[in-house]
């Protein structure tokens, strides 16, 4: 049997990593719908060590020559939904909808080596 605090440190990050990085996400997400209304954003933070991260690096390197860590990032809502469908399905329900109008808010996802983390920002 596993021992269910073994990961709690990483646990925790994901939300710390949510509350440094929340405005950043929400200014990026409102430019980005104020340009193109019908986006449907999602903030992406990934720690470098996140399974899920291995790919969009190499993407980011192919693109950029410059290697890449972790990633602090608004992303189009269907690559997050392909990001938890293939490493983590069972938690395709926590992803809030993105909303629109007065008091929107952006889904976050915070991801760890060993944690995942939902929230939502106004923006």
């Amino acid at each position: 049997m596993t021992d269910p605090l073994e990961h709690f440190g990483e646990q925790q990050r994901s939300y710390e990593l949510l509350a440094e990085h929340r405005a950043l996400l929400a200014r990026d997400a409102a430019e980005i719908v104020d340009q193109h209304q019908e986006a449907q954003p999602v903030g992406l933070i990934l720690e470098a060590d996140a399974s899920e991260v291995s790919a969009l690096r190499h993407a980011l390197e192919k693109q950029t020559g410059k290697c890449a860590a972790g990633f602090v990032v608004v992303l189009p809502r269907k690559i997050v939904l392909e990001i938890l469908r293939a490493n983590a399905p069972h938690t395709l329900d926590f992803l809030e909808p993105v909303s629109s109008g007065p008091g929107r808010k952006l889904p976050l996802v915070a991801i760890t080596r060993h944690g995942l983390r939902f929230a939502a920002v106004d923006f």
